[in-house]
């Protein structure tokens, strides 16, 4: 111990714990909440909670809720819901993502999540895969698909056409908006977007003329997923000359000019933005059936005087003539319920009542199961006019919305009625009159599936377009007459019973579609990390250096090689897909080394799983030969094992588990390292979407390989037969394995 000791270097050094301590002497009671927690732990009772006379004496006015720093109690959530604050509430949650009329309705029932900038239903809170099936082949499904972006294109058609010109290559065999078929507007079509002048395919669009004999002033709608919405804008802007405003007051309207005056030529709406409109799909044998139920035309009376009185005076006259209206009426009250004599795509116009006048209390699920439908004999004529509405125009988009009664008016006249049945309510003038367009979908398979076998009628169905205000009213309507809602999993489900390719899941060669895959890749390495390192697959192991996204540009880069050493092309050059069926022949391959073959794997007969992560393989000779049921894998090496043994080595610090991490991000980002020699048998391509399709009994799963892979395939398997092979055969053996999985399985693979 030392002999002396100095105050003032003592002080000095314990300066800082003394003005803790006098900080601390001196703000001890701002540091709690309560009264209560200034007391020693031995000295609080439960009872001072609620009687402040347990406290004592110079506690009690802190504890004291009006003198003192009480705590105030929390407004009840039945006070905070309030009318006037919740209106408020969710105007201002939807700021940043977008909700779509039906957002209240869903939430309620289903799982809901953010997706491109939307907040959409991912899954039904109960079970519901195989009830989806079930209602898919024998009942009606119905998916909300507002979230689809209209874009309104006005002017001169021929300009209209001339400006679109190239979007559309000329190798695209998809009719375009300038075929004739569709030029009168009775019919919808579809097909794919390029960006112009380039092989790069942006979106999947489908687009339908207003029925009109000025050519000088036609409008032309395109929808667009939200995905690519913004993409295509600005292509549009681009090619009609004009700029995006940033203005917010104002409605999101771009014009053209022509340079010789201020004459307007093409006008560029996003409806998106207006929020006007509202899309409702409905898939299944009774989505007719459950429309007649729910849809109840409007009839004009025959005196011209009652017809220019309300609710009819808004559009009896000048947007809609008594003739095309009565045909319109007698097309619906035909016997339509089948509509398989229907032209796919046609659309049908109507004026219906208010749905809510002839809306059930309860809803009644099985009306339709024991109804006798006829069949129309004939399918009505392309030179009838079915498709003018007065949904194309805006003012009465804006009518229609504005006079509508509140619900709960509608409930407090339901209210006073004398009897107690479903019997239709008596709003005379005050009822409200929706235009509505329907688009029939006679088949939503995609031009893989184009083989008699496969064509199982899953997909068809009805669109229906309305004014937005109207979306929450009609929605409930179809829900009380027996259609089934559905989120974007079954959405999923129905997509792999049909065999229809998603967009942009399924669309690798766009911009949306590698985003899709980037953001499923980052959140599927966000769970693998968190998991520990004893539950983490070893993907080196099995011979898997990407096992969370296909590396599509080594895997066509190698296969170009492979198949034609003299080929030049650049790996990091953009790819593209093959999707039309009539060009895949042996010498139209040979021209496209850079691209890509959709695909369709099946296990039939055989054990094995497809999952979205399975990659497709080239058999061998001995594997053709000998017919192996049980192919494995060798073991490979565990390179994050080694990475690690050298780091430890050197003595550098790591963590266990994250260099296997550092690995898959350096291979997933190297696009000139070869890939398809990884394995013991050469990597074909990879899947896209893979699980059990009820409707064949095996699993099946869709996908892409090289086009250099699949001439090699051809070539092999028709060696091996000693038959002369061409492109239109069906099937072709090849072997398919998960990335967590050593064993092979065989397959029939479909183009």
């Amino acid at each position: 111990t030392p002999e002396l000791v100095h105050i003032a270097d003592l002080a000095h050094a314990r300066a800082q714990e003394l003005h803790s301590l006098l900080y601390e002497l001196g703000h001890r009671q701002e540091k709690h909440r309560t009264a209560l927690q200034i007391l020693p732990r031995y000295m609080r009772r439960r009872a001072a909670s609620y009687n402040i006379k347990r406290l004592p004496r110079s506690l009690r006015p802190l504890a004291d809720p009006k003198t003192g720093t009480a705590k105030k109690k929390r407004p009840s959530r039945r006070y905070r819901r309030r009318p006037r604050d919740l209106l408020a509430s969710y105007t201002n949650r939807q700021r940043k993502i977008k909700w779509l009329k039906t957002h209240i309705w869903h939430a309620k029932r289903f799982h809901m999540n953010t997706l491109w900038n939307y907040r959409l239903a991912e899954k039904s809170n109960t079970k519901c895969i195989r009830p989806t099936y079930k209602s898919l082949h024998e009942r009606c499904l119905i998916h909300d698909i507002s979230y689809y972006g209209c874009i309104e294109l006005e002017g001169d058609e021929e300009e209209i056409i001339k400006k679109l010109t190239p979007l559309f290559p000329p190798s695209n065999t998809n009719l375009t908006p300038k075929a004739k078929m569709y030029l009168n507007g009775q019919f919808e079509g579809q097909c794919l977007v390029y960006k112009p002048h380039t092989k790069e395919c942006l979106t999947p669009i489908s687009f339908m003329w207003m029925p009109s004999d000025n050519k000088q002033k036609r409008k032309l709608w395109l929808w667009c997923h939200p995905a690519s919405y913004d993409a295509l804008a600005q292509i549009l802007f681009s090619l009609f000359n004009t700029s995006l405003s940033t203005t917010t007051e104002e409605p999101p309207v771009k014009k053209q000019k022509n340079d010789d005056g201020d004459q307007e030529s093409v006008t560029i709406t996003l409806l998106r933005d207006q929020q006007q409109l509202t899309r409702f799909r409905l898939i299944g044998p009774l989505s007719m059936a459950i429309l007649k139920h729910a849809l109840h035309p409007s009839i004009l009376p025959n005196d011209p005087i009652e017809r220019k009185t309300a609710p009819f005076a808004w559009w009896s006259n000048e947007a809609h003539s008594n003739d095309k209206h009565q045909q319109q009426l007698q097309f619906w009250n035909s016997n339509i319920g089948n509509t398989s004599t229907l032209m796919p795509n046609r659309i049908i116009s109507l004026v219906v009542r208010d749905p809510r006048v002839f809306t059930p209390i309860k809803p009644k699920l099985t009306i339709h199961t024991k109804t006798n439908i006829e069949k129309l004999k004939t399918s009505p004529s392309s030179s009838v006019d079915l498709a003018s509405s007065p949904l194309w125009v805006e003012k009465y988009r804006i009518h229609c919305c504005e006079h509508k009664l509140a619900t709960y008016q509608i409930n407090l006249l339901r209210s006073k009625t004398l009897t107690t049945d479903n019997k239709e309510l008596q709003l005379n003038e005050e009822e409200s009159q929706i235009p509505l367009i329907l688009i029939h979908h006679h088949d939503l398979l995609s031009p893989l599936s184009q083989y008699q076998q496969n064509r199982n009628d899953l997909g068809s169905g009805w669109d229906i377009i309305l004014p937005n205000e109207w979306a929450q009213i009609f929605w409930i309507s179809f829900i009380y007459s027996g259609a089934r809602p559905i989120g974007q999993k079954e959405l999923s489900l129905i997509a792999h019973e049909t065999g229809e390719f998603q967009f942009p899941q399924e669309y690798p060669d766009t911009d949306a579609g590698i985003a899709w895959a980037s953001k499923i890749e980052s959140e599927q390495l966000t769970h693998f990390s968190r998991c520990p390192p004893s539950k983490r697959p070893n993907f080196f192991i099995n011979g898997i250096n990407s096992p969370f996204r296909p590396l599509w540009i080594n895997i066509v880069h190698d296969w170009a090689l492979e198949y034609d050493p003299t080929n030049t092309m650049i790996p990091s050059q953009r790819f593209y897909v093959l999707r039309d069926r009539n060009r895949l022949s042996i010498e139209t391959l040979r021209q496209h080394l850079h691209s890509l073959v959709p695909v369709r794997v099946s296990i039939k007969d055989h054990k094995g799983v497809i999952d979205n992560t399975a990659l497709i393989y080239l058999p061998t000779v001995d594997d053709l030969k000998t017919n192996k049921k049980a192919i494995v894998e060798s073991r490979h090496n565990d390179q994050a094992r080694i990475e690690e043994r050298k780091m430890k080595k050197v003595k550098q610090t790591y963590k266990r588990g994250q260099t296997m991490i550092k690995l898959i991000e350096q291979r997933t980002n190297n696009n000139e390292q070869a890939i398809i020699h990884d394995c013991d048998r050469k990597i074909l391509g990879a899947m896209t979407s893979g699980a059990f399709q009820f409707s064949r009994a095996c699993c099946t799963g869709k996908g892409f390989i090289a086009t250099g892979g699949l001439l090699t395939l051809l070539q092999q398997q028709q060696q091996q037969q000693k038959k002369k092979t061409t492109t239109k055969k069906e099937f072709q053996r090849v072997l398919v394995r998960t990335t967590t999985s050593q064993y092979y399985h065989w397959a029939s693979l479909e183009f």
